[in-house]
């Protein structure tokens, strides 16, 4: 049993490692929604759960599949490496998360002339979208109030590895907003505690 207990740790430290080193990014957690200074968190949950679908008298529902938001802030040459939201052992090593992440909302809080785009390396072009004509794969440039929603599993939580993605390295200082949607509730400390939810 000890032996399990060791290997277990020994693996979970390993993978917070390596998690560290894809992203180079600073990040935070709006994680305390009832404060009064944090009105822009809880009108982003708001939207977040009305854009899944949740009617005005169910977003408490729906923000319970929500990790807390995070801001996340790239300064020059900062990346965020190649890498899956959804894992395909979810129900296993993101249990006490919400197990499978179902879709990634992103919402860019600044328009970024320059690096900075969001890569998924494992689709094809689109014209429409790309700005970059020399770009192969499909790209997102960030702009002020622009949203991305992806999914990286689908509703029965299957993962799908086409939405492998990255953030490429900022030029120009970039800001996102991010939620991630689980499968199931996600307790605090990573979910919503339930005074945050009733602050919706």
């Amino acid at each position: 049993f000890a032996m399990a207990i060791a290997l277990i740790a020994g693996f979970t430290i390993s993978r917070a490692e390596g998690l560290k080193s894809l992203r180079t990014s600073t990040s935070t957690t709006l994680d305390d929604m009832t404060s009064n200074t944090s009105s822009g968190a809880v009108k982003f949950v708001r939207k977040a759960a009305q854009l899944f679908g949740a009617p005005s008298d169910e977003l408490q529902s729906e923000a319970r599949l929500f990790e807390a938001p995070t801001v996340i802030r790239y300064e020059a040459e900062q990346v965020l490496a190649p890498h899956f939201d959804a894992n395909r052992s979810a129900d296993t090593e993101d249990a006490n998360r919400g197990g499978q992440t179902l879709a990634t909302l992103i919402v860019y809080l600044n328009s970024v002339e320059k690096g900075g785009l969001t890569r998924f390396g494992k689709l094809p072009s689109s014209p429409e979208t790309n700005t970059d004509p020399s770009e192969t794969k499909f790209t997102v440039q960030p702009k002020q109030g622009d949203a991305l929603l992806f999914f990286p599993a689908d509703s029965s939580g299957l993962f799908d590895e086409r939405t492998e993605h990255e953030g490429c390295a900022a030029i120009d200082e970039k800001w996102i907003a991010r939620i991630w949607r689980h499968k199931s509730r996600v307790p605090p400390p990573f979910g919503l505690s339930e005074a945050g939810l009733d602050a919706l």
